[in-house]
């Protein structure tokens, strides 16, 4: 359980010197003034003295006040189950912290440290505290509404789970260096096994090469020479067929007709502003659908103000959008037609220019100084293939040779590798089988123990376990906020973490609920989280701050939060708002005097 109990603060935000508010003085408590007193500043500055930092993400150089602009000071004395804590921040520049324990100096020779051991004392991190301590209309409690994965990660932190997930993370690197390891081994054993396989030969007596026959050059240098006059005839008959296409590719373009199109269409259109104009016609035509849409739907009483409807009116704004509809539908086809034939103009124009540079680039390519017909090379094709059979006869018979003795030499070889390794190599794969045996039986267990700290393990079950509880509380309280209306379920489906509400029996979106009826969710919500965390968590704070919730609220509503927040144990809640007031209530006015803030009452 953590106390917080008394915070002063000096010249933060919009106050000025010598601010105090007892956070154990009454159960309810209820903040007040107008708005830029710096009503929902007080949680900032707890965010601050107790992390560091706040959850607006407000720049150190911009909490002091500007009026005094002296820096300033923050101060904050808490019960950690049986100790007491207080830690002093003074910023003027840099920042001085002192942490004391049980009236005993604690602090570091670092902040950052410093707040490092805070931070382990009260055993919850600034994000959840955030949550759990401070709740608005406009920034309301995230649980609800986040991604599952963020879901899932609040109820860890609420949970204290971190360990599991870091042994989770220590089994994973450790699942992969073994698993690493036995892949080298396996790698090795495989390795061996096959070159012991590869080398295992019944005959084991050396053979003896054979002499290479002699070789004559005289047929190569031919079949060189002619080999080089078939490339050059080759080379320019192909040439030639070239050139003779292209000329037919030249003759089938109409250079005239491409010319004249061009001359007839000179210039290109520019769509760019028919496209503009027709969009902006789509646009204005699907804005007045979308109101024609929501007038045509409207019928007896409004939704949200549940005053009566006025017919007539609607009636005209239903006239009044068809029309509307109609002019930008005319709008939209007659600037459709002109884009249409401004597109084939340029379509045109687009050929024409592509087919005259094609015309230009082939004329180009034409080489005059080359004969239609081909040469003919059939006659020295005819003495290459003779030539080259000969001189394969003769590689041939010199590549059998060089085979056998390269078998002669492998064979040899590996006689004497399988002599001198063969008894190693055994003893290897005896030593590495052994080892290999070792690391997966590590393996294994580690793979257990991985298995029982992922997300689909231990962890599962206890978060699974939680939303059960968190569940009941939440609809203990929904029930009474909602007069029974609503009801919440949390649906734990495929690893996934989902949110059903429930109105009066009909399922309904948590986006789709008013701002009235989301108050009552989300507050129900944070009063269960703060209820079941007393009983699994010693990170209990004492602490709620209800920001301009009550504005979203009926009389009845604001009936029965006061009732309920008086009934809470070990919970003291503040309600910030602009004048609104209970009898039961205590109250604490914030005043602002000069453009300083103080606290009055």
């Amino acid at each position: 359980m953590i106390t917080l109990k008394k915070l002063q603060w000096s010249n933060c935000f919009s106050y000025g010197a010598d601010n105090e508010l007892d956070l154990t003085e009454s159960i309810v408590t209820q903040l007040v003034g107008t708005n830029g007193t710096g009503k929902s500043s007080i949680p900032l500055i707890l965010e601050e003295v107790l992390f560091n930092k706040n959850s607006k993400g407000i720049k150190k150089a911009d909490i002091p006040n500007r009026e005094v602009n002296n820096g300033y000071d923050i101060s904050l004395s808490f019960d950690v189950v049986d100790d007491e804590y207080q830690i002093d921040v003074v910023r003027r520049g840099n920042i001085k912290v002192k942490f004391y324990k049980n009236g005993e100096d604690i602090s570091s020779h670092t902040a950052t440290n410093t707040y490092k051991t805070l931070e382990e004392i009260i055993g919850i991190d600034h994000k959840t505290f955030s949550q759990i301590v401070y709740q608005n209309t406009n920034a309301s409690l995230q649980f609800l509404t986040a991604t599952d994965t963020n879901r899932k990660r609040f109820l860890i932190d609420l949970l204290q789970l971190n360990k599991y997930v870091e042994y989770f993370e220590v089994f994973k690197d450790l699942a992969r260096s073994s698993g690493s390891e036995a892949t080298r081994l396996q790698g090795k054993i495989d390795t061996i096994v096959k070159w012991l396989s590869d080398n295992k030969m019944d005959d084991t007596s050396l053979l003896s090469k054979i002499d290479l026959p002699f070789q004559s050059e005289e047929n190569e240098k031919t079949l060189r020479s002619y080999m080089r006059e078939y490339e050059n005839i080759s080379e320019t008959n192909k040439k030639i067929i070239k050139n003779n296409f292209t000329k037919e590719q030249l003759d089938e373009i109409d250079l005239n007709a491409y010319k004249q199109q061009l001359e007839e269409y000179s210039k290109s259109i520019d769509t760019t502003s028919l496209n503009k104009e027709i969009t902006l016609s789509k646009y204005q035509m699907n804005e007045h659908r979308s109101s024609l849409k929501e007038y045509g739907t409207l019928k007896g009483e409004c939704p949200t103000c549940h005053q009566d409807i006025d017919e007539e009116f609607v009636q005209q704004q239903i006239e009044h959008h068809t029309a509307k509809i109609a002019q930008y539908g005319d709008a939209v086809e007659k600037l459709t037609v002109e884009k249409q034939e401004a597109d084939r103009v340029n379509k045109i124009r687009v050929i024409a220019n592509r087919k005259v540079e094609e015309w230009e680039d082939l004329f180009r390519d034409i080489d005059n100084t080359l004969p239609i017909d081909i040469l003919d090379e059939q006659k020295l094709k005819s003495n290459i293939v003779e030539l080259k059979r000969k001189i394969k006869e003769e590689r041939d018979s010199l590549q059998d040779v060089i085979k056998q003795n390269e078998m002669v030499e492998r064979h040899n070889t590996r006689m004497s590798i399988i002599e001198e390794q063969q008894d190693d190599f055994e003893n290897q794969l005896q030593s590495l089988t052994e080892e290999l045996t070792t690391v997966e039986e590590k393996l294994g267990h580690i793979e257990v123990l991985k298995k029982a700290f992922s997300t689909n393990g231990l962890l599962a079950y206890k978060i699974e376990n939680l939303v059960k509880d968190l569940e009941e509380l939440t609809n203990e309280y929904l029930a009474e906020l909602s007069d029974g209306r609503f009801s919440l379920e949390f649906v734990v489906l495929n690893d996934k973490l989902n949110v059903e509400i429930d109105d009066n029996g009909k399922p309904v979106d948590i986006l789709a609920l008013s701002a009235g009826e989301l108050a009552r969710v989300n507050t129900s919500t944070l009063l269960a989280i703060r209820k079941l965390m007393s009983s699994i968590s010693k990170s209990q704070i004492n602490a709620l701050f209800l920001d301009e919730v009550t504005n979203v609220l009926d009389e009845l509503g604001k009936e029965k939060l006061v009732e309920i927040l008086l009934r809470e144990e070990n919970l003291n809640t503040y309600i910030v708002s602009h004048g609104w007031t209970h009898p039961l209530l205590s109250k604490i006015e914030v005043v602002k005097e000069d453009k300083v803030s103080h606290l009055d009452g």
